[in-house]
């Protein structure tokens, strides 16, 4: 563990940069720097992770912690992590106090609402954001993660750098039929979720208390594979695009509450076509918002932190093509109640495709990461706790079913 952080220390004072005006845009178009020095940083980030700490930023928080050598350890996010149903650490609060996240809900501006205008415009803005970021990038090669239609549906955009498709279990075997049956041509991976202790230590670092890391998977078939590239490769995933493109926003809460999730799910049934339109309309503009808020709340804390996390992994660009800035665009124009009432992703497909696109009938939701969430001791195989634990004054990481202290490496102050 020492020589692993000390390496990790001599990657951010390597890989460090300084500019007078820093922007999300900045940080998440190329790969290569970890942390800037900047006078003051522009925007609004809505799903990336941006951290700052006094004139620091970057999107891991070990880095500032390395930086910094030592911890300001927060009570707060420390309790919430260390909660029965700890899933991840919500809000602008990390495990220091002198590092807090940067951004918030985008806004909603109701303008889009008819339905074939909506999914063209959805179509255009992946296109324009995929094709800006492939042009930035010559030589390198995508590699799409595929699971649900979301991810799918990237499938069919126009790529002009190499492509390949990545997938996992429970779904590898829908999205080599997609293919086929859609004769795309693409090679398809077969990501796995193999045990290596050095990676996964890693992990347990980088990860900073954020999130059980049961639900951050593939770390290392990810690495492995930028490995092969030589890191010159770009991640493709798929992200939060089914509660702009389906009726799951109407359902979607951060922390549901009983009476208000029946409402909701009472609200969805009926909004299919029950309602008379401008009482669904008026419905859905009042809660809207709310799930907006939500999105930022869960989304941009778990599977928004989960991009930055695999960029350290795995040492390349993570993007979602569903949060370029042209597709932000459009979703924070939508008003959902109108152009979502049915599954906007078979249009975009079919603009994309230029033809009927068959979808696979299934998309299961993958299994949480069997390494990560064993009960019992490493001597018997199985593996506990990856996630880090701090405790006292003491920077304690529990992992595989034993501890390392590494107050030694970063100093945390009584």
């Amino acid at each position: 563990m020492r020589r692993l952080i000390g390496e990790l220390r001599e990657r951010v004072r390597s890989h460090t940069e300084t500019c007078e005006v820093l922007t999300e845009d900045m940080i998440w178009r190329r790969h290569g720097t970890l942390l800037w020095k900047a006078r003051k940083f522009e925007g609004s980030p809505v799903f990336y992770p941006v951290y700052r700490c006094g004139e620091l930023y970057s999107y891991s928080v070990l880095a500032l912690i390395l930086h910094k050598g030592f911890l300001n350890l927060n009570g707060n996010a420390v309790r919430e992590a260390e909660g029965r149903d700890f899933m991840y650490l919500s809000g602008l609060e990390t495990i220091d106090t002198e590092i807090v996240r940067l951004g918030g809900p985008h806004r909603c501006g109701f303008g889009i609402t008819d339905t074939d205008e909506y999914a063209r415009r959805i179509a255009r803005a992946l296109v324009s954001d995929v094709g800006r970021v492939e042009k930035e990038h010559p030589g390198y090669t995508n590699i799409v993660l595929c699971g649900g239609r979301d991810s799918m549906n990237l499938l069919l955009l126009p790529w002009k750098n190499p492509t390949v498709a990545a997938s996992a279990e429970p779904n590898h075997r829908f999205v080599r039929r997609f293919i086929s049956e859609n004769d795309l041509g693409y090679r398809l991976i077969h990501l796995e979720d193999p045990y290596e202790e050095a990676t996964l230590d890693r992990e347990i670092l980088e990860n900073c208390c954020r999130a059980d890391l049961a639900h951050w998977r593939w770390g290392v078939s990810l690495k492995r594979l930028s490995d092969e590239y030589g890191r010159k490769v770009l991640f493709w995933k798929g992200q939060v695009a089914d509660l702009y493109t389906t009726s799951k926003w109407k359902v979607f809460m951060h922390r549901p509450r009983r009476g208000h999730l029946l409402a909701r799910k009472v609200y969805r049934r009926l909004g299919g076509g029950l309602l008379p339109q401008r009482l669904n309309r008026a419905i859905g503009r009042r809660i809207q918002p709310g799930v907006i808020r939500d999105t930022w709340d869960r989304c941009a804390m778990l599977q928004g932190c989960h991009m930055g996390f695999i960029r350290e992994i795995a040492d390349c660009l993570v993007l979602s093509a569903y949060h370029g800035p042209e597709v932000v665009k459009v979703f924070e124009e939508a008003d959902l109640a109108s152009v979502s009432r049915e599954d906007m992703r078979d249009r975009v497909g079919r603009i994309l495709h230029g033809e009927k696109v068959r979808y696979p009938p299934q998309n299961p939701a993958p299994p949480v990461s069997r390494i990560r969430v064993g009960l019992e001791s490493r001597s018997e195989g199985e593996y506990r706790g990856l996630r880090g634990v701090f405790s006292g004054d003491l920077f304690i990481i529990k992992s595989a079913g034993y501890l390392y202290n590494v107050c030694s490496h970063i100093r945390v102050p009584k």
